[in-house]
């Protein structure tokens, strides 16, 4: 679990009150219909960072807590740690050090890595942030920038209401970061032959309240392991 706030009342206005909690989780989701010889998992670990914001609330601060999951898995008898997380938005120095919790946590391993997050950092336009650069100065590899180095890639972000009728994205922070040690993979062994974005379509279910699928768009990626 990432965070759970409390039963909390508040005001609609101008008399409608409500009381409201909320939980929210980062899950890693792993395909089942393969052969062990095929695709496996092990190790499932799951943390949340120590720093951390709060926030007022009419009962006090509430502390608001980002977190990250990870498996260790096998494709094809190669191994790899992927790491799913959220990092923080509010605070970029929070942030930055949930980012080297990171690094110094579940992704300290022998492993190659990778890492599916949104980073709330900005990898563009620039200047980029400095959680992005972080990483990137620790030797991660950004997938996006070697399939699409001209190109924009903007995921973040709608607006709140999702019913703008022209896409306001303008920002990539949506992110997959990979690091392979030189002890298990040769060099330059992560070369991504496909990376694409989601989330960008309307929904005709949801329309003509919402009208876009996700607030953010994700990435995705296939990449050879060898």
């Amino acid at each position: 679990m990432q965070y759970a706030f409390p039963p909390t009342p508040g005001l609609i206005p101008p008399s409608n009150y409500i009381c409201a909690a909320v939980n929210d989780y980062n899950v890693v989701l792993a395909r089942t219909d393969l052969p062990e010889w095929v695709f496996s998992w092990t190790n499932p670990q799951s943390g949340q960072f120590t720093n951390r914001v709060a926030l007022p609330s009419p009962l006090g601060p509430i502390p608001l807590p980002r977190s990250w999951a990870s498996v260790d898995a096998e494709f094809f008898g190669q191994p790899f740690r992927f790491i799913d997380t959220h990092l923080e938005s509010f605070s970029s120095a929070i942030r930055e050090a949930q980012g080297g919790e990171l690094r110094a946590g579940p992704a300290n391993t022998s492993l190659p890595v990778i890492v599916a997050m949104d980073s709330n950092s900005q990898a563009f336009p620039l200047p980029r942030d400095a959680t992005y650069l972080d990483f990137i100065s620790a030797g991660y590899s950004d997938l996006w920038t070697q399939v699409f180095p001209s190109l924009p890639g903007f995921t973040c972000c709608q607006n709140e209401t999702d019913n703008n009728p022209v896409s306001e994205l303008s920002q990539r922070m949506d992110l997959i970061l990979t690091k392979a040690p030189s002890v298990h993979w040769e060099s330059g062994s992560w070369e991504p032959i496909l990376t694409a974005g989601y989330g960008m379509g309307y929904s005709p279910r949801t329309m003509p309240r919402w009208r876009w699928v996700l607030s953010s768009k994700g990435e995705c990626a296939k990449a050879p392991i060898r």
